[in-house]
């Protein structure tokens, strides 16, 4: 019997990446056979994501070829190397994580006519899942205010963003500090590569309302640019602070945090909702679209976080520090707030997706 292959599209980012990976780990639980292979991108971050994985990474997309010539060059090449290899190993399906690596490993599969969806995170769809849904492909979306922004043509189902299951099951796990023994904890998170607007304005935060920090402890990643400055002025003002460049692993911190500040990808807030911690967003204002703000408002209008459009002006930074001390110095504000947040919460997403993928890929 040919051991199932399930070949999942695209990457280059943790938001693009840690669904499949999600949605992956579910595949091999209900098939312990299966084989699981990425094709992606050569970006540093997405290669050490996969290093922490079982599953396969072949890198196809080669990442910063020039121009926009080089780099449509590089599109097509990858095109023909997606086609070999899937005619080649004639996987069961193709899932498409989102971004511009998903689209030729996608293209390949329907001209092979293997089964494909694809994990839309955000509420405003990218522009290669746009793209891609006008084939026969099914696309499983996070948010109902997406299926009308695709392609009528286009077969979609609201599934939830897939989580991996540490962080699915903090949507009905008991918080460790329940009892009340853990000091409040702030996380500051600015996405993978870290958001250098967020970490100054946490840390004006820091410098200029230092009394509502006593008695909290900070985790914060900082992205690598900025990790030694933040790091030397959280010592500076004498606060108890975790920082780190990156956090492989954020389960523990999900788990024994009060509240966060954070970007507002759909990744992130998928896993912040299973966390049940209220917010602070601040979307990455150059955003495809502005995908990021729109993901916020949902937040927002379930009164689970608070969004701030920009860092840009002292206004804004005032109105920023204005939210982040109330928040710090009301508990029971936090405690609503993380009510709404986990309301918001679809743990079972990578469930469905995978028993979608099964279901769908074994009768075409």
């Amino acid at each position: 019997m040919t051991t199932p292959l399930y070949v999942f599209a695209g990457g280059g980012t943790g938001g693009h990446l840690f669904p499949g990976i999600a949605v992956a780990e579910r595949l091999v639980e209900r098939e312990p056979d299966a084989r699981v292979l990425f094709l992606g991108t050569d970006r540093p971050i997405e290669r050490e994501i996969l290093s922490e994985t079982a599953f396969e990474h072949l890198p196809i997309v080669r990442e910063g070829q020039g121009g926009s010539w080089q780099r449509a060059v590089a599109m097509m090449r990858a095109y023909r190397d997606a086609v070999g290899r899937l005619r080649n190993d004639r996987p069961r399906a193709v899932i498409g994580c989102g971004g511009g690596a998903s689209v030729p490993p996608v293209l390949a599969a329907r001209r092979l006519r293997i089964p494909v969806f694809l994990l839309e995170q955000n509420v405003i769809p990218g522009r290669a899942t746009r793209l891609l849904s006008r084939f026969d492909t099914t696309v499983c979306l996070t948010y109902p205010e997406s299926q009308p922004l695709l392609p009528k043509s286009a077969h979609s189902r609201v599934t939830g963003n897939p989580v991996r299951q540490a962080i699915a099951e903090l949507a009905t796990a008991p918080r460790d500090d329940a009892d009340g023994s853990h000091r409040p904890t702030l996380l500051v998170l600015g996405g993978s590569q870290g958001a250098h607007a967020i970490n100054q304005a946490v840390l004006s935060v820091a410098e200029d309302a230092r009394q509502f920090l006593n008695g909290w402890r900070v985790i914060h990643q900082t992205g690598e640019r900025d990790v030694d400055d933040v790091r030397a002025a959280y010592q500076r003002l004498g606060i108890n602070a975790v920082v780190e460049p990156f956090f492989e692993d954020l389960v523990p911190h999900y788990r024994n945090s009060h509240m966060v500040v954070s970007r507002a990808g759909g990744t992130t807030l998928s896993e912040v909702a299973c966390a049940g911690l209220p917010a602070i967003l601040v979307p990455y204002p150059h955003a495809m679209d502005d995908h990021q703000t729109a993901n916020a408002n949902v937040f927002v209008r379930e009164e689970a976080a608070f969004v701030i459009p920009s860092l840009d002006t002292s206004y804004q930074q005032s109105v920023f520090s204005r939210l982040l001390v109330q928040s710090l110095s009301n508990p029971e504000l936090r405690n609503n707030m993380a009510q709404n947040m986990r309301s918001l919460a679809r743990p079972q997403a990578a469930d469905d997706v995978s028993a979608l993928v099964i279901k769908r890929s074994m009768h075409d």
